[in-house]
């Protein structure tokens, strides 16, 4: 049975056939919207020649004068796709790059006769005509054999350079000299020249990375690092460039993205622009790369293909068996259901006892006193620790007492309006946790309806905002957002782990804020310490959002926030993770 059939049953048992029109109108709506957004979008960012004009001014006062390689493999391409990616080199604004075609031994005879025409009209373009066919990454590495400048750029022959792309790579370089890696944003383009289907990147995202090949187009590395790890390897063709970065990224974190479609995907039937099923043996290829690069990290696991062709989980073994303190506070508040009452405390202590695979963990509530006896009880036949808070309710004060008393290597803040609803949770979010470049770990979360709460928070001018809010969770989500690890700014505390190492070197929770953006907080100071914050959507709970608490903010919460982390955002310009072309109104990754 196909992924998308299973997918609507899905929808169908939990919302009915309501909820199955409502998926198809939102996906159609969706659709629509976009596709005529970008248009619009494509209208007020074209390059004037004024536009260009300046740019070329610029180039002549640039201290640093980078030269490109361009790496383009040729196999039996139509003429006029291979005549227009050639002259979208030629067409570019910053003119110091060579050409390095190396065609693998085509059979079509009008591929020689383009080559050697363009290799006798511009002394910058390079051809070496390989006698046997040895597929993309033999020829790539022959084109590369030809390259002379600083950087590498990969261009396919049936695809085309924005006329500003190498323009805006050398600026780039110009202002960062270190930069060793840098990928743009991309479109597609259909044969008649029309541009479709843009995507928009976030930055440098190593989870997301590891999920999908998001860097893609265009992707410029400095050459001295592709020689030094090999070039490409011919074991993983059809996603040799994922092996490539996958390797690149390993001896180097100078990584930079320009958010500029720079890149146009030609989407022919012949390529993978096209579609998922173009070359299946490319996803092959990608699982492969990824196993190979687990193999050489300190984190080894193993690899899990998805549902979704070219999208991959990553699953590091857990070291050791190291014990989980999870941290609830609590007032003990009950809810009314359709079947009667019910305790959110014990609601959500049964689900971590009963869900839970992993089982090294503590629990522990801190309430005010207000927990009422029978509860109590109940909690300590199972084998809760209790702490006790005097002081009227503060959630990072009671989080904070929690931790002092936590004996585990982790913490795990869990709000007690929460239901676990995967077992596997605490290992899909202890397998990132426990990786010294990750600060905090959050989980997704859905309302009892099945729609999304959330999936990690965007910043945008100063507000913090929940990606896909309301949006049904079997919805993929903004190339795959909702469905892979990715990097955010900032997670929510309902579900929320950390290393109790780094909780105590950030210095735990701000009990100045004593109910909202505390975990934002804790999240900004652990990026500001150099930590990045992931979301795993394979780790999920049931939120009854604030059903045990006022909803709401506080007078002065969100100017606390903003006054105090200013300069930071300024720092930053814009969310790293959200891409600056995206609309700010919304956190859903729409143009407008």
């Amino acid at each position: 049975m196909s992924y998308k059939v299973q997918k609507i049953q899905r929808i169908w048992r939990r919302r009915g056939i309501l909820g199955v029109l409502h998926f198809f109108y939102q996906n159609a709506a969706s659709h629509i919207k976009n596709k005529i957004s970008y248009q619009q979008w494509l209208e007020k960012n074209t390059l004037s020649q004024q536009h260009i004009l300046t740019a070329r001014q610029q180039i002549a006062q640039w201290q640093i004068q980078p030269k490109f390689s361009i790496i383009m493999p040729v196999y039996n391409v139509e003429a006029k796709w291979l005549t227009q990616a050639i002259e979208s080199v030629r067409n570019q604004i910053y003119s110091n790059w060579e050409l390095c075609i190396a065609d693998d031994a085509s059979t079509e005879s009008h591929i020689y006769e383009i080559l050697t025409h363009y290799s006798q009209l511009d002394s910058r373009i390079k051809v070496v005509f390989r006698t046997e066919n040895g597929h993309i990454s033999a020829a790539s590495n022959s084109a590369l054999e030809l390259a002379t400048g600083d950087y590498i750029a990969l261009l396919d022959h049936d695809d085309e350079l924005a006329i500003n792309a190498l323009f805006e790579n050398a600026q780039l370089i110009n202002r960062y000299p270190e930069a060793d890696f840098i990928y743009s944003d991309e479109d597609k383009i259909d044969s008649k020249g029309k541009r479709f289907s843009p995507c928009f990147k976030p930055d440098w995202s190593p989870e997301y990375f590891y999920s999908c090949m998001y860097t893609c187009h265009l992707g410029v590395y400095r050459t001295s690092i592709v020689r030094e790890i090999g070039g490409f390897r011919s074991e993983y063709n059809g996603s040799q460039d994922y092996d490539l970065v996958l390797r690149f990224i390993e001896k180097t974190k100078n990584i930079f993205h320009i958010p500029k479609i720079l890149y146009h995907w030609r989407s022919i039937s012949a390529s993978a622009a096209s579609g998922s099923q173009a070359k299946p043996w490319a996803y092959t290829a990608g699982r492969k790369a990824l196993e190979s690069m687990l193999e050489r990290s300190i984190y080894p696991g193993r690899v899990e293909e998805t549902p979704n062709p070219g999208i991959y989980r990553v699953r590091r073994d857990i070291i050791g068996n190291p014990l989980v303190s999870i941290i609830i506070p609590s007032a003990g508040a009950t809810v009314n259901t359709a079947s009667g009452s019910l305790c959110l405390l014990e609601n959500c202590i049964r689900s971590v006892q009963q869900m839970s695979t992993y089982r090294n963990f503590e629990i522990i509530v801190v309430d005010g006193y207000d927990i009422p006896d029978a509860t109590l009880e109940k909690l300590f036949s199972l084998g809760v620790e209790l702490v006790r808070c005097a002081e009227p309710f503060n959630f990072s004060m009671r989080i904070n007492r929690g931790a002092a008393k936590a004996k585990g290597q982790f913490l795990l803040l869990l709000n007690d309006d929460t239901e676990v609803i995967t077992s596997d949770w605490l290992e899909s979010m202890l397998e990132l946790a426990q990786q010294t470049e990750i600060g905090a770990v959050g989980a997704k979360l859905l309302f009892p309806d099945g729609r999304l709460q959330h999936v990690g928070v965007m910043i945008l001018e100063g507000n913090p905002c929940h990606a896909f809010y309301g949006f049904d969770n079997e919805q993929s989500g903004y190339f795959c957002s909702n469905i892979v690890n990715r990097n955010y700014l900032a997670v929510t505390a309902a579900c929320l782990m950390m290393r109790q190492e780094v909780f105590q070197l950030l210095g735990g929770l701000d009990e100045a804020f004593p109910l909202n953006y505390n975990d934002v907080d804790l999240c900004l100071k652990a990026h500001q310490a150099g930590y990045r914050n992931v979301v795993t959507p394979y780790a999920q709970l049931i939120h009854y959002e604030s059903a045990s608490r006022q909803k709401g903010l506080k007078p002065g919460e969100w100017n606390q926030l903003n006054h105090k982390w200013k300069n930071y955002f300024d720092k930053l310009g814009t969310d790293p993770y959200y891409n600056p072309n995206l609309s700010l109104k919304a956190p859903n990754f729409e143009l407008f």
